[in-house]
């Protein structure tokens, strides 16, 4: 048996060769590679492309450390524009906040104000404070000495001067504006006392041209021989001391305060509906557009009766409804609807300062007053 299987095993001379021959071919095919990996000579590979673009990276992140710091200028945070913040070095997103709260009717009225922007870091608040400069009523001397360069004096009508006559004698753009304003509502000048009805006529240029001023004898009877069918698109208003509730009040209640006309009355009855209600007499002067000269001038007047004040269902409003409020902006209301979505229903509105990306505490005591949960 052992034989028979070792027979199996034999091979002739031709056999043996022919399986040394493919045994030999079959190492030689697998050696090949590695034998040619070893005669291929060795070329070197070239980094330096790499390296420079390395290097040109690194030097623009040294660049961009080392940026110049932001400018530094005077400006109005009431009328700076958006580009101006950005050159002020704050960031696009704090300077859209900035301009929505205007938008919506914020303003300031002192330096100090300027952190009721919840996004304005305190470092920046605090660099840009000295910059800061509230125009009150009267051009800054900046404005001033680029918006009229060179005054003209000479004998002008005050009824009848052209708007480029106004800007010859070197008034600012402003008061040039208020000036054909209180013409084009009826008001009259009949001797440079009259002048200063415009309220932002500064002294120092009425002071000026109140030598120049001259009146027409046609200004001066014009409103006497009027017509007997002439009536006034603006009534006059008689001199009153009555108290005026600024939560009741209505149009024409509003109409009987010195300065305030149908369109600021109108203005002031569409943002008491926007807030819904006023808390205190100092919000009436957050309305766009209401002079400081005529909120003083009306303050004392005013009283806050009482009244409900109608609140927010933080669980149910819209991003819509929210930013519809004159203190919240559109960002603040998707941040709101978005933390309700996630961690369910406020249990009550303090629970709005739980909320990391709001946290501007000056904002939010503004701001909780007219938010509830029912």
């Amino acid at each position: 048996m052992k034989t028979r299987f070792f027979n199996y095993l034999r091979f002739n001379r031709a056999e043996r060769n022919g399986t040394i021959v493919l045994i030999a071919l079959a190492v030689l095919f697998f050696a090949i590679p590695e034998i040619t990996h070893h005669l291929r000579p060795r070329g070197s590979t070239d980094f330096q492309p790499f390296q420079r673009e390395i290097q040109a990276f690194r030097v623009s992140l040294g660049n961009a450390a080392s940026a110049p710091e932001a400018a530094l200028f005077v400006f109005d945070p009431n009328t700076a524009s958006l580009e101006d913040f950005v050159r002020l070095g704050l960031s696009e997103k704090v300077a859209n906040t900035i301009c929505n709260y205007r938008n919506k009717g914020g303003s300031f009225r002192e330096a100090a104000d300027f952190q009721k922007i919840w996004s304005l870091q305190k470092e920046d608040f605090e660099r840009l404070l000295p910059y800061i400069h509230i125009d009150s009523g009267s051009e800054p001397v900046v404005e001033k000495s680029a918006e009229k360069p060179q005054a003209e004096l000479f004998a002008f009508d005050p009824n009848t001067a052209t708007e480029s006559d106004l800007f010859r004698l070197g008034l600012p753009s402003r008061t040039v504006k208020s000036i054909l304003n209180y013409r084009t509502k009826g008001g009259q000048f009949r001797k440079k006392e009259d002048l200063e009805k415009i309220y932002t006529l500064e002294e120092e240029d009425y002071q000026r041209i109140a030598g120049y001023a001259t009146f027409s004898e046609t200004a001066n009877t014009h409103i006497a021989s009027k017509p007997a069918a002439f009536t006034s698109k603006y009534p006059d208003k008689k001199t009153s001391t009555t108290s005026v509730d600024i939560n009741q009040a209505g149009l024409e209640t509003w109409r009987t305060l010195p300065g305030i006309g149908e369109t600021r009355a109108k203005q002031l009855l569409s943002f008491r509906e926007k807030l819904g209600g006023f808390r205190s007499v100092e919000q009436v002067a957050e309305v766009s557009g209401l002079p400081d000269s005529i909120f003083q001038s009306i303050k004392a007047r005013l009283v806050v009766g009482a009244a409900e004040i109608r609140k927010i269902n933080l669980n149910t409003a819209s991003v819509a409804e929210l930013d519809a409020h004159p203190y919240i902006t559109k960002r603040q209301a998707e941040l709101i609807v978005a933390y309700r979505e996630q961690h369910g229903a406020f249990a009550s509105a303090e629970d709005i300062g739980k909320m990391r990306a709001i946290s501007d505490q000056a904002w939010l005591a503004k701001v909780r007053p007219y938010l509830g949960v029912e």
